[in-house]
């Protein structure tokens, strides 16, 4: 074995016996990583919103109001919790969070669809829960439209008309809806998957802050670089190959579980999903390292740490278009290897595209690792030369 080779290996001995005798770091790269995956695999194991409860305030007390309200409950994202009195207990239950939306039916409903006149039914939805009024707005819709599809379709039978012609009467302009890349809407694929990748890169982060920051804290810098023959390149390898091993098992773990466990396989190229992780995983141990390197502190470079990643789902676009973001959110979010990261995820694992599609996602993170990599390297090389430094909190 070469004398690099040597180097490396003999650093990554010496932080094996650091990791074994600190059973808390090791947890850190083992058990509570591999526990935040499950739990958001449980959180987001139901897919699909289902049930979700909405009061009803019927005014007209008919059989065409009990109808509605009996298809409303019937609808698989709804559930009818309470037929209000009146629209203060409504209001009363939605603030409670009992419910999340409010179908008011006016009286005289029947009566006014008997005699060929239009009636109309309010919908009021809690807009502070986007995903709550999504699902409930398309159901109650859904279940409006289609009685009164069937409430004019009856009535031009009524009047002689055939079946064919009045249903080319009723809806003489139709739309073919085509869901792509997740039919069944399920929130396994586009929040699940997103959010334990999100989870991964808080971890690999962290453990490249702890494990290169407890150096300068313990002051043990010297014995660091002495196990690496004196040569910060291998020392630096060395003490980053082991979180680089464990989390390059998490991202399989993970591919493992959306991909053959969940039934969600890669629709893409597996390449680039492959490289683009190993890439993403590189690039947060490069920024760990980087924090230590110019926090002088590993008390400072977790603060930093967490102001980095804690928050980088939110300028991801997952939640929140990209190109709606002001500017300066948008040079943030374009900042974070995370965003390059999950588009890549959401074009190649969920949307099905080639190779050559991701080369420039795979671009952006191999300058992510190089960059933040070589600065690290750089900074750490002067501040062995300032033992003065060594022992911060």
């Amino acid at each position: 074995m070469t004398r690099s080779g040597n180097a490396i290996l003999s650093s990554v001995r010496r932080e094996w016996r650091r990791l074994r005798a600190d059973p808390w770091d090791l947890a850190m790269l083992t058990a509570i990583p591999l526990a935040l995956y499950l739990m958001t695999w449980w959180i987001f194991s139901a897919g699909v919103a289902r049930d979700l409860p909405l009061v009803v305030h019927d005014r007209d007390q008919s059989a065409m109001s009990r109808s509605l309200i009996r298809m409303l409950d019937a609808s698989p994202g709804l559930q009818v919790v309470l037929a209000a009195n009146n629209e203060a207990e409504a209001f009363r239950l939605m603030r409670a969070r009992a419910a999340f939306g409010l179908v008011s039916i006016p009286s005289g409903l029947q009566e006014a669809l008997q005699a060929g006149r239009g009636a109309r039914v309010q919908w009021a939805y809690n807009g502070q829960f986007a995903s709550h009024a999504g699902v409930m707005t398309r159901d109650v819709r859904m279940v409006v439209s289609t009685l009164s599809a069937a409430i004019e379709l009856e009535g031009r039978l009524r009047r002689g008309a055939g079946t064919v012609q009045a249903s080319a009467q009723v809806e003489p302009v139709r739309i073919r809806a085509a869901t792509l890349f997740n039919e069944s809407g399920s929130y396994l694929p586009s929040l699940a998957m997103p959010v334990a990748f999100s989870l991964l890169h808080i971890f690999v982060a962290l453990a490249a802050v702890t494990a290169l920051g407890r150096e300068f804290r313990a002051a043990t810098v010297d014995d660091w670089l002495g196990a690496a023959d004196g040569r910060l390149g291998p020392a630096l390898l060395g003490k980053l190959l082991i979180p680089l091993a464990a989390f390059v098992v998490h991202a399989l773990f993970l591919f493992v579980l959306f991909g053959v466990v969940l039934g969600w396989p890669i629709a893409g190229s597996a390449t680039a999903m492959l490289a683009g992780t190993l890439l993403f995983i590189t690039a947060y141990l490069a920024a760990g390292a980087f924090l230590v390197a110019y926090t002088s502190s590993l008390r400072a470079a977790l603060s930093a740490c967490a102001f980095l990643t804690a928050p980088a789902f939110a300028f991801a676009g997952q939640g929140f278009p990209l190109l709606a973001m002001p500017t300066s959110a948008r040079i943030w979010a374009e900042s974070l290897p995370l965003t390059h990261y999950l588009q890549l995820l959401n074009n190649t694992w969920m949307a099905g595209a080639p190779l050559h599609a991701g080369l420039a996602a795979l671009a952006i993170l191999l300058g992510f690792t190089l960059a933040l990599g070589a600065a690290a390297h750089w900074r750490l090389a002067r501040r062995m030369n300032q033992p003065a430094t060594w022992g911060a909190a």
